[in-house]
């Protein structure tokens, strides 16, 4: 089982939050209902909230541009709650205003096997609706754009919703881990009430279900440890969520997740480690 972290360092490295990201050459409109500014959507950290770009019918192509406080290295592009296969629409990735090539792209749903995606020179169509995992070359730049176009001799045959941009520095450690599912099957937003007679009644606001997993790798090398120390910083340790790929089959299998706690090390040898790690799906 090889386990892959694709953490978000766009939130590390930095951007300004007025501005950024921002949409070009299509109306678009926030969450909140705001149609100028910065599309915050993408950026936030909540997959759920997304980005409407007004595309329905329409052949315009369009940018979401990322001008960021300094460079940052990356390998790869998530993004993540869009719609861009029932809207027929294909995007490419670039950087510094090159085109990116990607070695490989899939798509689907979260938490599910992806599938590749169609690949044609810069320009990648993704096959389902859910979920995009581009990967490229490593290479370095503060302007990340992604370009969006209609399948040729077609309109988008629907507006475009984009929930979460991630870019960032893959990292698979060399061993793999032990891995103990927990599936704490939580209901988050569950909860009872007592009167003060004893009577208890109960109220939800959702029922989805929270899985969570430890993780133990037995052995560790020292520049595994700082690879994955360096995670840690870039998602400011608990507070920031990021993607991993559990190594469940042979095409990405994606989950949305954060640490639950500091990362736990206990030294074997002078330069082996062994590693606890407990993390928690996000929802």
């Amino acid at each position: 089982m090889s386990v892959t972290f694709y953490p978000n360092m766009i939130q590390h490295v930095g951007f300004a939050a007025a501005d950024e990201p921002s949409v070009t050459t299509q109306n678009y409109a926030c969450s909140g209902g705001e149609t100028t500014g910065a599309a915050y959507d993408c950026v936030d950290n909540r997959r759920t909230n997304q980005l409407t770009v007004d595309t329905n019918g329409e052949g315009t192509d369009f940018h979401i541009e990322l001008d960021l406080t300094s460079s940052l290295t990356a390998d790869f592009c998530i993004i993540d709650n869009h719609n861009l296969n029932t809207a027929t629409g294909l995007f490419s990735i670039q950087q510094g205003g090159a085109d990116v090539i990607p070695t490989s792209s899939y798509s689907g749903t979260l938490g599910g096997a992806l599938a590749a995606d169609g690949i044609d020179a810069f320009e990648i169509t993704p096959v389902a609706d859910g979920i995009v995992l581009a990967k490229f070359t490593s290479s370095a730049d503060a302007g990340w754009d992604l370009l969006f176009l209609d399948v040729a001799g077609t309109n988008f045959g629907a507006d475009c919703l984009f929930g979460e941009l991630c870019l960032g520095t893959s990292f698979a450690p060399a061993f793999s881990p032990e891995l103990q599912p927990t599936f704490d099957y939580d209901m988050p937003g569950s909860s009872f009430n007592e009167s003060d007679s004893g009577q208890r009644y109960g109220f939800s606001t959702h029922t989805n279900k929270r899985r969570a997993w430890k993780m133990t790798w037995k052995y560790m090398s020292d520049a595994n440890k700082a690879s994955l120390e360096t995670i840690f910083l870039y998602t400011r340790g608990v507070k920031n969520p990021f993607y991993i790929d559990l190594g469940e089959s042979a095409t990405p299998h994606l989950y949305y997740v954060r640490f639950m706690r500091g990362l736990s090390f206990k030294g074997l040898t002078k330069d082996a480690w062994q590693v606890d790690m407990f993390i928690e799906e996000e929802l």
